[in-house]
């Protein structure tokens, strides 16, 4: 009977040293799961730094506790970053052609939700199996004593630690899938399953508080990209009437100064001939200075009419200039000619400096001359009797030809300068108020400026008087040929 029962109580020993090497065997995979699972966390962040020496030490740190037989981790393409084998573990070698290790992997993810690498561990079995073994080997006593403190430890590992472990990991495992409002269980206790399920907690918050901001960066995106096209049909829109406006004022001007260029032509054709005085005298002196008036009239119109036409045919795109070469101290001797009397009548001096070995300017002279004699009846205008006025032509270091005039008249504010560069615009004065003009010789000047490919620049101080420079790009300087 004490044999069957040593026999029975063997092979009960026997059979429960199985079913606890198959349970201890289940524990092993769970706590190996979750090691992995929260060691493999710990290495995103020096696999996000390319930090691998970081990493080799943590490696070696956990095979120190002796937790494992082996770890290994790659990078996404496959390249060994670090590795640790325990007392010459192989993992590729096999014991009686039973493998006596568990592998676990994990995918490390760096906070980003980008890739960074793979955790391979390798757990050795050989403990579970030397536990069972040592029970079998025991007497039945023993064996009886240990079914019942392995029962009790089993039972306590199971409820107390394996089950709210397996818990915790399978809530771990859902919100890695994505399922953010999954419940972290067993935060309630003051354990390391506890303190487990607390550092899960606020994973799973940072990544709620992650997953709403996606959501409203998504949102903003889309609100601005409806707004910048809504914004960019308004300027399209803004764009084509400004377009057409502009093409509808260009006709306009055009037309209407044709029309109105054959009456004009008519009066001052008649009117010079009255002062020619071609049939005869006039009669009363009144009529003389009448017949003057008309013809000064008519010219300023006539002027006045020439400048819308160039400035529609300029805004328009359609002025063509007639390109030849052009000797600049001709051109200034010329412009000079053409506005001495208006100066001699004000008792203003008019000086000129242009270097002998001037190159030639490449470019349309009417419309060079238009440009200077320009700018010199504006200083006329400008300066106040007993004026100086200075006319200077260089070539400087980069190849362009400037040509300038400075007076020393009556000068315009910062404001002023920007007004007279707008057409039908004069600089606020006592004195461009006195001298009625179009408003349009200045920006015309620029417009011609920029059709050379060049600039016009203004440099005035009221009460200091007013320098005007164009400058011309290099490729219209043509060096002046040496006679042999």
């Amino acid at each position: 009977m004490l044999a069957t029962v040593v026999v029975v109580s063997m092979i009960g020993t026997a059979l429960s040293g199985r079913e606890n090497a198959a349970r201890l065997l289940i524990d092993l995979k769970a706590e190996s799961q979750v090691l992995t699972s929260v060691f493999g966390d710990t290495l995103a962040d020096p696999l996000w730094d390319y930090d691998y020496d970081m990493v080799q030490l943590r490696l070696e740190r956990l095979a120190a506790t002796g937790a494992i037989a082996g770890a290994r981790v790659f990078d996404n393409r496959g390249a060994k970053l670090a590795e640790v084998m325990v007392d010459g573990f192989d993992p590729d070698a096999e014991e009686d052609g039973r493998v006596s290790f568990l592998v676990f992997d994990r995918s490390i993810t760096a906070e980003t939700g980008e890739g960074v690498g793979t955790l391979f561990l390798w757990i050795s079995t050989a403990g579970v199996s030397a536990e069972v073994w040592s029970a079998i080997r025991g007497d039945a006593a023993t064996t009886a004593i240990l079914a019942v403190v392995t029962g009790v430890v089993v039972f306590v590992g199971v409820n107390l630690i394996s089950g709210p472990l397996s818990r915790v990991t399978n809530a771990m495992i859902r919100i890695g899938e994505g399922a953010l409002n999954t419940p972290v269980p067993e935060r309630g206790r003051n354990d390391e399953v506890s303190r487990m399920a607390e550092a899960l907690e606020q994973l799973r918050r940072k990544g709620l508080r992650v997953e709403q901001a996606e959501r409203e960066l998504r949102r903003a995106n889309a609100n601005l990209e409806q707004r910048v096209l809504e914004r960019t049909a308004e300027l399209e829109s803004a764009r084509e009437q400004a377009v057409e406006a502009n093409r509808a004022k260009t006709e306009f001007l055009a037309n209407m100064s044709h029309d109105l260029r054959t009456p004009l032509n008519a009066i001052l054709g008649f009117s010079e001939l009255m002062r020619a005085r071609t049939f005869g005298p006039l009669g009363d002196d009144r009529y003389e200075e009448y017949v003057e008036d008309i013809h000064h009239s008519g010219s300023l119109l006539i002027s006045l009419i020439n400048d819308l036409l160039d400035i529609s045919k300029v805004e328009a795109g359609k002025y063509e200039l007639a390109e030849e070469d052009v000797d600049v101290a001709a051109l200034v001797r010329s412009c000079l000619r053409q506005v001495a009397p208006a100066a001699e009548a004000a008792g203003q001096t008019l000086v000129s400096e242009v270097p002998a070995a001037m190159p030639t300017l490449r470019g349309d002279e009417r419309v060079l001359m238009q440009i200077l004699i320009n700018l010199l009846s504006n200083a006329v205008k400008f300066t106040p009797e007993g004026g100086h006025i200075a006319v200077a032509a260089w070539c400087d270091g980069r190849g362009r030809i400037l040509l300038s005039v400075a007076d020393n008249g009556i000068g315009m504010t910062q404001e002023g300068v920007r007004k007279a560069l707008r057409p039908f615009e004069q600089a606020h004065n006592p004195r461009a108020r006195e001298h009625k003009g179009t408003g349009l010789g200045l920006h015309l000047c620029d417009n011609f400026m920029k059709l050379f490919g060049g600039s016009l620049a203004i440099e005035s101080e009221a009460g200091a008087g007013t320098t005007v420079t164009v400058t011309f790009p290099p490729e219209r300087a043509i060096p002046t040929r040496r006679s042999a």
